[in-house]
């Protein structure tokens, strides 16, 4: 009885902490390996992952460097998040043609539409080359002399990989900081268009009001289709070019889930900084998140009642204010969440341990000694020029697109694209839109300095010498005559040189100038927080730590699995503890909610959903109802949008697309009470393709069990 209970204990430890963790695809341990059994895993290791023959490995793409995607058929047919092909669907789209609004679908193969600069990246291994990186290395160095020496061994190393394939390419990545490293190869598809997307009511249904929030209703997917050339090899558009033919893909269950049910995502998380020390996850929610959300809403505050005024202002900023809303809010709930965790006394607790390890050995631990001192001092003394940085970026690199142009402008290595550029760039610009903008974060840039060092010496100069001070005048002659701010005469020029006494040109310069003078002032931190973790690592030496998230390729772990304390502010209460949400739900918020945009309905998706016209193979077993999104215990972020999630026999359950609001610190701190991945279910997903669109050509693709 007594092995019995013990074997209990260590089983429930497992399942306790087996929601956390992004492991490396190829890489997993038998530990690890042995949690994924116990929890309901069926697929062998190489089922998983193989470089030798077929595995779901290769049904997972990155896309776009930006969000994640799954091949779901044998003819390169891809499912993402709505949000993923939101730039897509933006850039087609028209006030006669409003793709955003109506939705999308193509009824032949000939009706897909192209998306230049868009492409996936199939994973094809990775390797630890860890011992070959280091062993370079000599004692002692630090900073840019042992960057400069493993940024030499990595070229070295990705020059001996096969690239007699197409579209090979590979990258060495750091992993823990810097402590361990890994060699990936992908190959790159770069011909991919878009077949399908649901009406942005649907695909972006709740909008800011329900973003990283439960209960949630939004059908968040998109379908796109790779395409190669006719010997199925990457290539560059051409109408010639055929659907790709994956090495694998995945199967769609309509069989669901339950309370407890494995599930598994796959896909490219981007970021993640778990194992930052108390000085710098201070310094994250001051220098960063406190800047972005004050600065970004001050923008969105000018963009959205612009694109209150037309359809065609809507259209061209709907991506971009999605984008800037999404980390708008992000920033607030993470700070949010990391106090009222109180992650910060987590971390210094942590600290102590370690200190308090160190002094039991300073022979054999001396390298570890004074080490959070070092880091609250190089915190302190960086603090100004963070902080200054990071409202640089997000008031003028990120702030108004003509200016932010510009200053790319002065990084470019050639002109030769120059027309091409400035065309598509000014696309999506309304000039008076943007005056409007620049005006705007300009003053809030200077009123939110940390001191006159900060502050861009040409354009203050300009402003107080000969425009007395006032702002809007300086602005006004700024776009009245700078060729940036008339783009069909922009549109004319040929050679960067022609532009070289614009007064927007001399503006970015000024930024540049600026930028370049806080060089070398910032950074010292970083080798400090590495041996940081490779002491936590050396003193729980029994503990298994997975690597933070880098943008390559992750498998996370864990249960369909309600929420079961307090849910967020927004929803119906009737189903915030719920595993699933319904069409009841949906209605109710359209219903309940009539002047807000977020729950905006057109027509057809209104009468569909009223009518319940759902097919009974999309009807939950369990609870009798069409499933919308649903809920799992999986360790995803930014970069995992579109992520496919996986049951226990490794067939399609969801499209994983967000997080919840009460565990936004997520990204700093995993809290295994607390954290939930918000998937779009499935069935929902179908439904709409089959019941709404009646999109035939597309459900006979698929493979569902």
């Amino acid at each position: 009885m007594k092995k019995l209970a013990l074997l209990l204990l260590s089983l429930l430890c497992l399942t306790a902490r087996a929601d956390e963790g992004m492991w490396v695809m190829g890489n997993l341990s038998a530990k690890t390996d042995s949690i994924l059994r116990s929890l309901g895993l069926e697929l062998t290791p190489e089922e998983l992952y193989s470089t030798e023959t077929p595995s779901l490995n290769d049904a997972i793409v990155q896309l776009g460097g930006f969000c994640s995607g799954v091949v779901v058929s044998d003819d390169g047919l891809m499912f993402t998040n709505h949000h993923c092909g939101f730039d897509a669907i933006q850039d087609h789209s028209t006030p006669k043609h409003d793709y955003l609004k109506n939705g999308f679908f193509a009824k032949t193969f000939a009706d897909e539409l192209p998306n230049e600069d868009l492409y996936v990246l199939f994973h094809i291994k990775t390797v630890d080359v860890t011992d070959l990186i280091l062993s370079a290395v000599p004692a002692g160095a630090t900073g840019w002399k042992r960057d400069s020496v493993i940024n030499a061994v990595s070229e070295q190393l990705m020059h001996m990989v096969d690239y007699s394939a197409k579209g090979i390419q590979s990258e060495v990545n750091p992993f823990y900081k810097g402590s361990k490293y890994f060699l990936s190869v992908y190959q790159r598809y770069d011909d991919v268009r878009l077949v399908y997307a649901p009406p942005q009511c649907l695909g972006k249904y709740g909008g800011d009001t329900d973003n990283w929030m439960w209960p949630r209703q939004t059908c968040d997917f998109s379908v796109f289709r790779i395409y190669a050339d006719r010997d199925n090899n990457p290539a560059e558009y051409s109408k010639d070019n055929q659907p790709y033919h994956p090495r694998k893909y995945a199967h769609v269950s309509t069989r669901g889930y339950y309370d407890g049910s494995y599930a598994m995502t796959l896909g490219y998380p981007g970021s993640t900084d778990r194992y930052l020390s108390s000085y710098g996850i201070e310094s994250t929610m001051r220098t960063t998140n406190d800047v972005r959300y004050q600065v970004r809403g001050v923008k969105l505050a000018i963009l959205d009642e612009a694109m209150r005024q037309s359809d065609a202002l809507r259209i061209q900023y709907a991506s971009k204010y999605a984008s800037c809303s999404n980390y708008w809010k992000f920033s607030l709930g993470q700070n949010t969440a990391l106090d009222n965790l109180k992650v910060i006394d987590e971390k210094q607790q942590l600290e102590k341990e370690l200190m308090a390890w160190v002094a039991e050995d300073t022979l054999a631990r001396g390298r570890y000694l004074g080490i959070t001192d070092s880091l609250k001092a190089i915190y302190q003394q960086e603090y100004n020029v963070l902080y200054g940085y990071n409202l640089w970026v997000e008031s003028f690199y990120g702030g108004s697109d003509i200016l932010s142009y510009a200053i790319r402008n002065l990084l470019r290595s050639s002109d030769d694209d120059f027309q091409q550029q400035t065309a598509k760039t000014y696309r999506d610009i309304d000039v008076a839109t943007d005056k409007k903008v620049f005006l705007a974060l300009l003053k809030n840039y200077v009123a939110h300095v940390p001191d006159s060092t900060f502050l861009p010496k040409g354009v203050m100069h300009e402003i107080d010498s000969i425009w007395g001070g006032d702002y809007n005048l300086y602005v006004e002659n700024l776009y009245a005559n700078s060729l940036f701010a008339r783009p069909d005469e922009l549109k004319q020029v040929h050679d960067l040189t022609e532009l070289t006494n614009d007064p927007m040109m001399d503006v970015a310069i000024d930024l540049m100038a600026l930028l370049y003078s806080w060089a070398g002032q910032a950074g010292q931190a970083e080798d400090y927080e590495r041996l940081l973790g490779e002491g936590i690592r050396e003193m729980n030496h029994d503990h298994e730590y997975y690597p933070d998230a880098n943008f390559t390729m992750r498998l996370s772990y864990g249960l369909c699995k309600p929420i079961d304390f307090a849910p967020g502010t927004t929803g119906l209460k009737e189903e915030a503890t719920n595993l699933i949400t319904t069409p009841r739900s949906f209605l109710n918020k359209h219903e309940q909610n009539p002047d807000n945009l977020d729950f905006q309905l057109i027509d057809p998706v209104y009468k569909w959903m009223k009518s319940g016209k759902f097919s009974k193979q999309y009807i939950d077993r369990r609870t009798g109802q069409l499933p919308l999104c649903f809920l799992t215990t999986n360790d995803i972020t930014g970069g995992n949008s579109g992520s496919g999630m996986f049951d226990g026999k490794g067939r399609l359950i969801g499209l994983a697309f967000d997080g919840n609001w009460e565990a936004m610190s997520g990204d700093i701190k995993f809290d295994n009470a607390l954290q939930r991945t918000i998937g779009v279910d499935i069935r929902w997903v179908l439904s709409v393709i089959d019941d709404y669109s009646h999109a035939k050509r597309l459900m006979k693709e698929l493979t569902i069990e």
